[in-house]
């Protein structure tokens, strides 16, 4: 056994040493995004399923709405056929009279050969008291000539014999469709009157075997479908053909779905062999009556489960090669970075102990790369070299570097501004963000680029300065650096940087749209007025700033293309004035504009290029 104190150290050194292993940088890194991937996976993967598990449900519903409307569709061709069968049949010259003389073999010579064309399951033709004359019926199963010729009797019960030898009609004619149990099983037929000269002489039924006709509908809907004239089992079925009895209704649920069909598809989910289906019902309409029954349509609810698993099961897969994926990224990531941090820790150890001729090797761009530099800069006194860089990275344009570095060599940067008559000049793409969410990030970049590339060098020619950028938008002032210039002179070298950013933007359209992209569009706003311009900011970060009341006027004179799209260039009216008798351009003055975000307009003119 161990001792008591023996085991207290080993357990001791054991948390020690876990301890350790935590604290360890790279873990550090590591073990927070392992942490949050494992938990973004497993949301993610919760999330997906449930939603595919209802993207799965709707679709399963829709199909099986669909499948109900490819069987009502075909009954309604059936019932076509028969009347087109039917039509044939009675109005062959010669039946009327063969009929009326109750003659059953000139009525079968007659009747025969258009209904082994039509391939009818079953003829029947009764005289003017509605007793059989002549009959077919198709053997189930049988070549397309295998016919039986004993007509039954009892037709003169049917309801609807009777109506047709009592010479009723409705609104769609003398013809009827009806179910009906015979001898043979359930028919459903189509019936009419055989007339001459005016007088109804027989009556002539065309008719379907109900298991045929659920057949038949079953092809065309791909779903199982079973009709139900009344409450109990279906009175045919492709669903349970050997078992109808589970199929039931009883009289409750029957009459329930039948009052509900008129505002809804009812439905219920039960088991067929083991199988799950899901079951719609709809009403049965023959003949233009409905509430004749129910039919319904079926699907199995795998099509559910079964596209649901495997959709999980590749989601699960995917999320954990994810996790493995982030694992391996994190690992090798960390120990790049932890090894680099190693060196710098070792250098700094060195110049601790004196040895200021250290330097760290630097590798890369990043925020290590840059610490290397800093180091070094620190250890070499290049406290200067590193303030001018600092310097460079924080201003826009030239112009601003060169005025902040004068001011810095001759020892007195002072945090401060001027007010001065400037013009302002602010150009933003209109329709950026549909362009953008068009295209691909790379795409977007490489546009802006090839953009900011040219209207930069226009600016700059014509003794502007850039001052920032703003997405899209570019923000510029004439007048102000690398010397002040009279409101005059920027106002004219303002609205000629204009012109030359819209011809430069011409430009860039004509090669765009000869590649079949779109063109890019300008609003660009040129504002005179006074504005304060400095150094901006504390002794530690700063900027070089415009501000004022003319900077945001120019801004929302970029905008104003949105209410005249028929121009792009818009100046107040100091700027117009300033252009003098003989300005460069043309303009028509839209007066005095309400601008958003200011209480008193805007005097506005729009400039005609």
């Amino acid at each position: 056994m161990i001792p008591e104190h023996e085991g207290a150290e080993v357990e001791q050194r054991t948390q020690s040493e876990f301890m350790y292993i935590l604290s360890q940088l790279r873990i550090k890194i590591t073990l927070p995004y392992i942490l949050l991937a494992i938990i973004v996976t497993f949301a993610a993967a919760f999330l997906v399923t449930r939603l595919l598990s209802s993207l799965l449900e709707n679709r399963f519903q829709s199909t099986l709405l669909d499948a109900g409307r490819k069987a009502a569709d075909s009954m309604a061709s059936l019932e076509e056929e028969h009347l087109a069968a039917w039509r044939s049949i009675a109005y062959i010259e010669g039946m009327d009279k063969a009929v009326a003389a109750l003659d059953g073999e000139a009525t079968g010579l007659l009747a025969t050969p258009p209904v082994i064309n039509a391939q009818l399951d079953v003829l029947e033709v009764l005289d003017r008291e509605g007793d059989a004359l002549f009959a077919m019926y198709h053997t189930p199963g049988g070549t397309a000539t295998d016919y039986t010729f004993a007509p039954s009797s009892g037709h003169a019960d049917w309801p609807g014999v009777q109506r047709v030898l009592d010479r009723a009609t409705d609104p769609f004619g003398d013809k009827y469709a009806d179910f009906v149990e015979t001898g043979r099983g359930w028919v459903f037929y189509t019936l009419g009157p055989i007339r001459r000269e005016n007088r109804v002489v027989g009556v002539l039924l065309v008719g379907t075997y109900l298991d045929h006709l659920v057949a038949r509908l079953d092809a065309a809907a791909l779903a199982r479908i079973s009709i139900y004239l009344d409450a109990g089992v279906p009175q045919a079925t492709t669903l349970a053909p050997q078992t109808p009895g589970i199929l039931a209704l009883d009289p409750v649920t029957f009459q329930q779905y039948m009052e509900r069909q008129t505002y809804q598809s009812p439905r219920r989910d039960f088991q067929v062999s083991g199988r799950t289906y899901a079951e719609v019902f709809a009403g049965l309409t023959v003949r233009f009556v409905e509430d004749a029954g129910l039919l319904s349509v079926a699907l199995p609810l795998s099509f559910v489960t079964d596209s649901g698993g495997a959709t999980r099961e590749s989601l699960l897969t995917l999320f954990g090669l994810f996790v493995l994926f982030v694992v391996i990224v994190g690992v090798v990531t960390a120990s790049a970075v932890v090894r680099r941090i190693e060196r710098l820790a070792g250098a700094t150890r060195q110049v601790a102990a004196g040895d200021l001729t250290t330097q760290v090797e630097i590798k890369g761009r990043d925020e290590v790369a840059a610490l290397s530099a800093d180091f070094n800069q620190m250890v070499n006194q290049l406290r200067e070299g590193r303030l001018y860089r600092d310097l460079l990275g924080m201003t826009a344009s030239p112009e601003v570097a060169t005025r902040l570095r004068d001011e810095l060599e001759q020892g007195h940067l002072e945090l401060g501004a001027q007010t001065i008559t400037a013009t302002i000049l602010f150009a933003d793409i209109r329709g950026f963000t549909t362009l953008a969410e068009g295209h691909e990030p790379a795409y977007i970049i490489d546009m802006l680029n090839e953009y900011f590339q040219g209207i930069v060098g226009i600016i700059r020619q014509h003794n502007g300065v850039v001052n920032k950028f703003i997405g899209d938008a570019v923000l510029a002032f004439f007048g102000v650096l690398p010397e002040n210039k009279p409101p005059e002179q920027s106002a004219w070298d303002a609205v000629a940087a204009a012109q030359g950013m819209l011809d430069y933007v011409r430009t860039i359209n004509h090669r765009r749209l000869s590649q079949g992209e779109l063109p890019i569009r300008l609003g660009i706003g040129v504002n005179t007025g006074p504005v304060v311009a400095g150094i901006l900011g504390s002794e530690s970060r700063f900027e070089y700033a415009i501000l004022g009341d003319a900077v945001n006027v120019s801004q929302r004179l970029s905008d104003m293309n949105k209410l005249y799209p028929e121009y792009d260039l818009f100046v107040n009216g100091a700027t117009w004035m300033l252009l003098g008798n003989t300005p460069p351009v043309e303009a028509v003055h839209l007066g005095d504009v309400e601008v958003k975000g200011r209480v008193e307009p805007v005097n506005t003119y729009a400039v005609r290029l």
